[in-house]
This record gives structure tokens, C-alpha cells and sequence, in this order.
């Protein structure tokens, strides 16, 4: 039994003042007297009800004391559920260089990971997330948040043509998202990185420097390679027509992810590796990943307690009743 509001204890202090005052009341009364005359009262003595006339103030105190406690709102636990006291904070870091155009994923790889993305985000819950982009650099697109429509937002605003260094700058990602994991309320939560990217680093930090860095500070990095096994060329639109990005030589040009380079990021920060070859991987990729987390949450069994002031209201009301008809018709005459 737990008590939700016991501040109304208080209320009980009132119980001697009215007590007391209705003590005084009764003697100034019979002080003063009873304007009948004598002869009329010989032979009556004291009656039974003037004897119990005591009997309805001491249930209005009853009533005033059971009301006290049901304002005390008592609750009795029965009731049990699954709390989770405790989420992790996650940094997306996804590619918006240019061959994140290609079309092996439906429609092109950066609209699948947006909307895949998306549909990672509305599944959690008790988590902070915030959203980093790369290509030749990295920006920070939204900080860690728990609101989920704004990430979700400030996601579908991406494009391929927000960042103008063109390049893969991975190990730049990483150290962005991992310097966004700041203050006390962080410290103590899980943190990870999710790195979503389908080529070799070229520009800014070295990625190993920069997986070094989020496992001195126990922040996990799972990366995730982009593209089909045989890879796929880079549309660019000329002139208002659909060409391909073509090697020097005139082939076309194929980016090839570095494979190994994410598969040693992850280890070195207790992170995985996945490789998303069409639309369908990276959705179960992004599966895979909630589930590993979930598992990480603080979960604690709590006990939801029912309302049980019932228990003092039904009785408080059914003696106020039994009082209004005894002041009615039982101790209405006193002979």
C-alpha cells in the first residue's frame, strides 16, 4: 500500500478543532436550558435517544476521516509491466558523395538509405539520435535528439549536392558523430556510430585514427558497405542528359568499397560489419542492429499500482447517509 498524495495527512490535524468545537457546543446548549416547564417533565427521565445523541456527530467525524484518507489517493500493487530506464544515443553517418547516385539499389542508393533510414527511426524509442553527413567533409545535419520528427525531417532533406567537396571522408564522419556524445546524460548511456558508405576514403581524418578515438571512449561503430557485389556507374546529368561518371581512359567508372578498411573500424571499436548489396540487405541490416542495441537498454520490472480509494470513499458516503437519517428521523425528538 503506497499513499500518492500524502501531503492531505494534514487535513487530520482539523479532526481535535472540530471535535473540540462541537464539544463546546453541546455544553453552552445544555447551559442553557430547556424552555419547557416543569410540570411538563416530571416523570420523564433521561431517554434513551438524549443519551446517544452523541452518536451522529461521531459518524460526521468518521465521514470527515475516511474522506481524508481517500484524498490521500491510496494505491495497492497488483498490476506489473516492463519499464525501460534507460536508451542509447545513435549518430547516423551517411554518404551523400556522388556515387551514392548509382541506381543498384531502387530508385539510387542515397534515396533507399533516406527512406530505409526513415524507417529505422520511427522504430525507436527511449534512444537520442542525430544525423551526420559526409562526402569530402563532414557536417552535422542534427545533433542528438528524442525528437524523432525532426531527425526524420532534416534526413529526407538530404541530397547529393549539400556537401560541394566531393570525395569519402569516413574518418571525418567518425570523429564528428563521436564528438557529438557530450555532457554527463551521455556518459552514462551506450553510444554508437552508424557509418553508411559505399566507397574508399579519400579526404580528411585517417578512418583507423579516427576508430581509435571512439574506442577510447567505449563507442561502438558499425559500418555498413553500400552497393551491389559487381557495383553499378555513376549517373551525371550533362547538357540535360543522363550520362556516366567514365575513368580517364574512357571505361566507366565503378567505385569499389574498401571492405576491409569498415570491417577494421568496426573491430577496433567492438562495432559490426555489414555489407547492404540491394534495398532488402540494408533494411535487415537495419534490423539486426535495433536488435543487438535493444538488448543493451536498462530494463527493470516496476509495479503499476491501482487506485484504491474507493475503500475509504464507499464507506465515507454510506455513513454520511446513516448520520443524515439518524439527525432525521431518530434523533429528531428527544422523547
Amino acid at each position: 500500500m503506497k499513499w500518492n498524495s500524502p501531503e492531505f495527512i494534514l487535513l487530520f490535524l482539523l479532526i481535535p478543532l472540530i471535535a473540540g468545537y462541537r464539544l463546546y457546543i453541546s455544553r453552552t446548549a445544555k447551559k442553557g436550558g430547556l424552555r419547557y416547564p416543569l410540570a411538563f417533565l416530571a416523570g420523564h427521565g433521561e431517554s434513551w435517544r438524549s443519551r446517544l445523541l452523541f452518536i451522529p456527530d461521531l459518524l460526521r467525524l468518521l465521514v470527515l476521516v475516511l474522506l481524508i484518507f481517500a484524498m490521500m489517493q491510496p494505491q495497492y500493487g497488483q498490476e506489473h509491466e516492463t519499464v525501460s530506464r534507460q536508451g542509447i544515443d545513435i549518430m547516423l553517418a551517411i554518404d551523400v558523395s556522388g556515387s551514392m547516385a548509382a541506381e543498384d539499389f531502387k530508385p539510387n542508393r542515397i534515396k533507399a538509405a533516406q527512406k530505409i533510414t526513415e524507417n529505422f527511426i520511427s522504430g525507436i524509442q527511449d534512444h537520442r539520435i542525430g544525423l551526420v553527413v559526409f562526402a569530402g567533409l563532414a557536417l552535422t545535419q542534427c545533433p542528438l535528439t528524442m525528437d524523432y520528427g525532426v531527425v526524420t525531417e532534416l534526413l529526407r532533406r538530404t541530397s547529393l549536392n549539400m556537401i560541394k567537396y566531393d570525395g569519402t571522408a569516413i574518418g571525418d564522419a567518425i570523429i564528428n558523430a563521436v564528438y557529438k556524445f557530450s555532457g554527463e546524460r551521455s556518459d552514462k548511456r551506450d553510444r554508437v556510430v552508424i557509418v553508411l558508405s559505399d566507397g574508399e576514403n579519400n579526404s580528411g581524418v585517417d578512418p583507423l585514427e579516427a576508430a581509435k578515438v571512439a574506442a577510447d571512449r567505449k563507442i561502438r561503430v558499425y559500418t555498413i558497405g553500400v552497393g551491389s557485389l559487381e557495383g553499378a556507374p555513376i549517373p551525371v546529368i550533362q547538357g540535360g542528359r543522363k550520362m556516366y561518371a567514365r575513368n580517364r581512359d574512357g571505361s566507366l567508372y565503378i567505385p569499389k568499397i574498401d571492405e576491409q578498411l569498415l570491417k577494421d573500424i568496426a573491430f577496433m571499436t567492438n562495432g559490426q560489419y555489414f555489407r547492404a548489396t540491394d534495398n532488402t540487405a540494408l533494411e535487415e541490416i537495419y534490423k539486426t542492429i535495433a536488435t543487438l542495441e535493444k538488448g543493451k537498454l536498462d530494463v527493470s520490472r516496476t509495479i503499476q499500482y491501482s487506485e484504491r480509494f474507493i475503500w475509504f470513499l464507499a464507506p465515507a458516503f454510506a455513513l454520511l447517509a446513516f448520520e443524515i437519517y439518524l439527525r432525521s428521523r431518530v434523533f429528531q425528538r428527544l422523547f
